[in-house]
């Protein structure tokens, strides 16, 4: 990822936090004086938001200090890290919601439905904003996507707030604010569901979702002057830096400059993997213990 992307992060990240921020006041204000469970819940929801995107956009601030001796990939990974634990904090609101949603179902309280209306609407609005500065960013990073993840569940909760306060105003029937406020978080559950994942994959070095590893070694494998190849990794560092290493066995004679110049050139083109360490062996040499 460059520095340029780097700088549109922040950028992005810094709009959705000042949106956010704001819109958190008027929303929680709003709940508390409505007695809507549905906005109040998407008010602290979007209280955590503000506390996950300064953690995102702090993240991405220190991404861009440089590789040390001690840091030798530098600080990268700290995006994920960022991801990782938004989607953690996503699943305790979801633990929340169910909790108050529940107490809520069996003494419904009375809601100002047509007042919760138009502030639902205006967070829908708030959100929306908050999306859209964060959608171009979010495909390569998971750190914005974490964040990204975290602004579209709040629209998902004002589309349900909005829903509710219509039920409600429409029917009188107060029991919706609590189960849609559930159906929210389930939507929610389902949504950070994969940015866990595939946060938890990056930290453990797994193969990235990207990445056919038996296409790869395939491929290396037919290059002209390779005769095998093991101890073959693929990982990411974070989001669009992928890194990989491999061991060669290559025909006696053969140009090793030339050899690694086109299979430094294949990882780049065909599997965008721009971080290589390779080495080249002839047949019987010796192995550590943790090759394979």
């Amino acid at each position: 990822m460059t520095k340029n992307h780097h700088r549109r992060d922040r950028c992005s990240l810094s709009i959705a936090l000042g949106l956010t921020l704001s819109f958190f006041i008027i929303e929680l204000i709003g709940g508390f004086l409505t007695n809507s469970l549905a906005l109040i819940t998407d008010a602290w929801h979007m209280l955590n938001d503000v506390f996950s995107l300064s953690f995102a956009l702090l993240a991405a601030w220190i991404a861009l200090r440089p590789a040390t001796r001690k840091k030798t990939y530098g600080y990268y990974r700290i995006e994920i890290l960022a991801a990782f634990l938004n989607g953690i904090l996503l699943w305790a609101i979801v633990i929340f919601i169910f909790y108050e949603a529940i107490q809520r179902l069996q003494n419904p309280p009375e809601v100002e439905s047509l007042n919760m209306l138009v502030i639902a609407v205006g967070g829908l609005v708030a959100n929306s904003l908050s999306a859209l500065a964060l959608s171009r960013s979010k495909e390569t990073s998971l750190n914005v996507k974490g964040a990204f993840m975290h602004v579209v569940a709040d629209a998902l909760g004002s589309i349900g707030a909005i829903s509710a306060g219509l039920i409600m105003f429409l029917t009188g029937w107060y029991q919706a604010d609590s189960i849609i406020s559930m159906t929210i978080g389930l939507l929610i559950l389902y949504s950070s569901w994969r940015l866990v994942q595939d946060s938890v994959n990056v930290l453990m070095e797994g193969v990235p979702p990207n990445i056919d590893l038996e296409a790869l070694e395939q491929r290396i494998n037919h290059l002209e002057g390779v005769k095998s190849v093991h101890d073959l990794h693929v990982w990411a560092i974070t989001s669009g830096r992928l890194s990989a290493s491999c061991h060669l066995v290559i025909e006696e004679g053969r140009n090793r400059r030339s050899l690694i110049r086109r299979l430094i050139s294949l990882l780049k083109e065909e599997f965008e993997i721009d971080h290589c360490t390779i080495q080249l062996e002839a047949e019987g040499y010796p192995k550590a213990l943790g090759e394979h």
